[in-house]
């Protein structure tokens, strides 16, 4: 046998230490990836976990869609290497689908019903007071924010953060009057003395029949219900606005400062943002547990729409879809369904859930940006056969 040569020997060296090298690569990368699958765990059980107890645990489902992303970066990047380890990202991600349906939705088909019992049009905008503070200093919002809605035509009309001053001239134009004219449930949260009226209101092609408020404690946030007569049907319609952060200027400012890795060492913003956010937490559990209780007790079925300041991988979001309600979005929406606009990406934080009689097609959510929000809209028909329609075992 003959000694390996010098320039073998070499080679061997050579591809020893790439080896070496490779391993150690494929060694940190699965600890990584390991590190984002508990991650991705942890976002799956902040649903369960009530905020009274952990609220920083919520913060695992508002990060879920940046986990998801990098767990299927990780599969892909495993399966490119022919590394079966591929499968421990997949079979997490698949752990989660009900969270994963409810983030991204696909109804490449979506159409009307071909039986049509009873339809109407359904629209819900959190309009941010008309832009009344100018934040995108156009003094033609609040009448292109009618103008869409009027264009638009829905039946049912639901609008969060709604803004009304008694001698304002715009009481006189004709968009004004025509969305006035329809009948109306409106509910102001807080009064200035400056006649300013800060509230709730949905607009109904259908007469109401009987108007109903849940005025939350130490907030100004409310929910308003509407049972709403659309032909020989009622649908109790909640209209709502629970708890938002509140964050401040200084607040929003460190957030941006945050985002561009500028903060430095400033404890005091960290600081400041997680009191808010433990109250917020905090104040929306308790507004949720009353909500929840009043549907529950709904003789009609129901439709729950509005600004939820919570993310579908939440408790919130949780507790509602447990009523037996489904939610518009996942049942006749595409894609994201972002709803919230700004740097922070929390997507869909405004929802139309409905009772199981109602079924949704042709949900929408218009990119026009004449709030932080984007509006949402959606068609409703009952189904047909469902002797329950007039009681709340019709969900």
């Amino acid at each position: 046998m003959k000694p390996p040569s010098a320039l073998g020997r070499q080679n061997d060296i050579r591809m020893n230490f790439r080896d070496r090298i490779k391993r150690f690569f494929d060694g940190t990368l699965l600890r990584v990836n390991l590190v984002f699958i508990l991650l991705l765990i942890f976002s799956y059980l902040s649903v369960y976990i009530h905020p009274h107890d952990f609220w920083f645990f919520a913060l695992f489902g508002i990060a879920y869609p940046f986990f998801l992303f990098v767990n299927i970066v990780f599969a892909v990047v495993w399966a490119v290497k022919k590394k079966k380890v591929f499968l421990l990202p997949l079979i997490v991600i698949l752990m989660g689908w009900g969270h994963l349906s409810n983030t991204f939705s696909i109804n490449p088909h979506n159409r009307a019903p071909r039986e049509l019992d009873n339809t109407f049009s359904f629209l819900s905008y959190n309009v941010r007071l008309f832009d009344l503070y100018e934040w995108i200093g156009d003094e033609w919002v609040r009448d292109s924010i009618y103008r869409f809605i009027l264009s638009e035509d829905p039946d049912i009309i639901a609008i969060q953060e709604y803004f009304y001053r008694e001698d304002d001239p715009f009481n006189e134009t004709r968009n004004y009057s025509r969305l006035h004219n329809r009948h109306s449930h409106i509910a102001f949260s807080r009064s200035t003395g400056s006649n300013f009226n800060f509230g709730m209101a949905t607009f109904s092609r259908y007469p109401i029949l009987n108007r109903g408020e849940i005025r939350y404690k130490n907030t100004s946030n409310i929910t308003i219900y509407s049972d709403i007569k659309i032909n020989n049907d009622t649908v109790r319609v909640y209209n709502n606005h629970l708890q938002s952060f509140n964050f401040s200027r200084e607040d929003l400012d460190f957030i941006d400062k945050l985002a561009a890795g500028k903060t430095g060492r400033d404890i005091s913003g960290f600081r400041n943002l997680a009191r808010r956010m433990n109250q917020a937490y905090k104040m929306r559990s308790r507004q949720v547990d009353t909500l929840v209780k009043n549907i529950s007790e709904s003789p009609y079925p129901v439709i729950i729409t509005g600004d939820f300041n919570e993310t579908p991988v939440s408790h919130t979001y949780r507790r509602l879809r447990r009523l037996g309600l489904n939610d518009a979005f996942s049942q006749s929406g595409s894609g994201l369904g972002t709803t919230y606009i700004s740097a922070i990406p929390l997507f869909r934080i405004d929802y139309i859930l409905h009772s199981r009689i109602l079924q949704s097609y042709y949900f929408c959510s218009p990119s026009i940006e004449l709030s932080d929000h984007y509006p949402l809209q959606t068609n409703f028909t009952f189904n047909r056969g469902n002797k329950a329609r007039s009681s709340i075992s019709g969900r």
